[in-house]
Parts: C-alpha cells; structure tokens; sequence
C-alpha cells in the first residue's frame, strides 16, 4: 500500500519521517526529569515541544537540568495555562509531519516512534494511539486499564494517557483540540475518524497511578466507567467529566 502523500518515505537513501512530541506542562516538577530521561531513549527522529502554562514550582528548572542534552530536538514554548491550549499551542510550532501528544506522566516503549511510523504508512490510517498500562501492579487498575482498552479496540476513540498521535494535515483541517468542550481528546478522535481511520498500536504506554491514588482509586474508577458509558451515548454530563479531570 502506497503512503500518503503528506509524508516522507523512509527508505535507505531518505530520512525517516520526523515525528513532533507535544508535551504539556503545568507544575510537574516530580514528573519531568523523569520524563525526560524516557524521552531520551527513544529510537527514530523526533523533535519535543514542551509547553508550559505558567509553572509556579520547579518544573522548568528540572527541564533545564536536562535540555542541552537534546540540543536541538527541544523547544520550550508558553501558553496559557489548558491542556487543550497548550497543545495546541504545540501543534502550531510543530516541524513534524506526525504530531504525538504525550502526558509528562506517561512513558512510551523506546521502538515507539517507528512503530507509528510503520501504522500510518502500512495501514493507510491518519493516526490512532496505543495500549494502556498503568506503572502499577495493582489489582483495580488493571482492570480499569483492561476496559479502558476494550472499550478503544471498539470505538477508536482515547483519552489522553493513551498517547494520541495524529497526522498533522489532519489536525490542522479539523482545527486542532476543542478548547471549549471537556474530553476534548475523545472529542479531537471523533472528528479525526471523519476523515480517516484511527487505528491502536499493539504496544502498550505506561501511566503513572497518581490521579487515581490521589483521589481514590475507587471514586475514579467509577467516575471512569460512568463517563465512557455515557460518551459513548454520545452524553457529556458536566459534572462528571468536571469530576474526572479536576476531582
């Protein structure tokens, strides 16, 4: 199956197709270095975008603990504070014909970005995202993690700890994220599907636990469950997803 025209074969003579990371961040100082060390792992081109909002503790000391150690793969932008927003933000400066959104908590396999690379060339798809797992053992999450990828294999639609990864013609035809609308990644998939197919690496993302730890893993689990069944109802009771994102 030919490419899309959009990108870049990779080939033996041709450089590989450069994929943009877009990281939001927002006083993430006991996540970010770690981040950055996975970051750094990982095989293929790749420029990363980090895009804070207006940080008050010591995230972006953290990040330049670490940042001429990319040298050129890294830029730092500013943008007001929303998730949505700063991605956005992001997409904007993005060089990248492949554009991944990714949560400074989440840590992706090192073989990731072929692994994309391969999905958008091979399977004619527009973009998609991966498994999830949460870095933890316990037994609730594994299971909320077990639905939430049941629940994608169906649907095709993620939220964002499942590292969305869309063609960036693509993004820029829909407008990009909803800065208006909660769940704006599931919203964001919804009308990417419209113009091609989403598709689900068979590669897993870790989460960390944190969210769920922090305010009962219980409480969220049910929150989780309550707001996907809705969604897919095409429902968005406000007070549950305001629950869900804010606690």
């Amino acid at each position: 199956m030919a490419p899309h025209k959009c990108l870049r074969k990779a080939n033996s003579n041709q450089a590989a197709v450069l994929i943009s990371i877009i990281t939001p961040l927002f006083n993430e100082e006991e996540c970010v270095g770690t981040f950055l060390e996975s970051i750094k792992l990982l095989e293929g081109d790749f420029e990363l975008i980090l895009v804070d909002g207006g940080s008050t503790d010591n995230t972006m000391s953290e990040v330049q603990k670490q940042v001429s150690e990319f040298g050129e793969k890294v830029r730092i932008l500013n943008a007001e504070r929303g998730r949505a927003v700063q991605m956005n933000e992001g997409a904007k400066e993005a060089k990248g014909d492949i554009l991944l959104f990714l949560h400074v908590d989440c840590v992706i396999p090192k073989d990731s970005l072929e692994m994309i690379e391969r999905v958008i060339h091979r399977q004619n798809v527009v973009g998609g995202a991966f498994k999830q797992a949460f870095s933890s053992s316990d037994t609730m999450l594994r299971a909320v993690s077990i639905f939430g990828n049941l629940r994608t294999q169906i649907t095709k639609t993620f939220f964002g700890d499942f590292g969305i990864f869309l063609r960036k013609d693509i993004f820029r035809r829909i407008n990009g994220y909803n800065t208006a609308v909660l769940l704006e990644d599931v919203e964001l998939c919804r009308r990417a599907k419209k113009h091609g197919r989403l598709t689900q690496i068979d590669g897993y993302i870790l989460a960390s636990p944190r969210k769920y730890l922090g305010k009962g893993k219980m409480r969220l689990t049910t929150l989780f469950i309550l707001v996907c069944l809705f969604n897919e109802l095409r429902l968005r009771p406000r007070l549950l997803t305001r629950r869900m994102t804010n606690g």
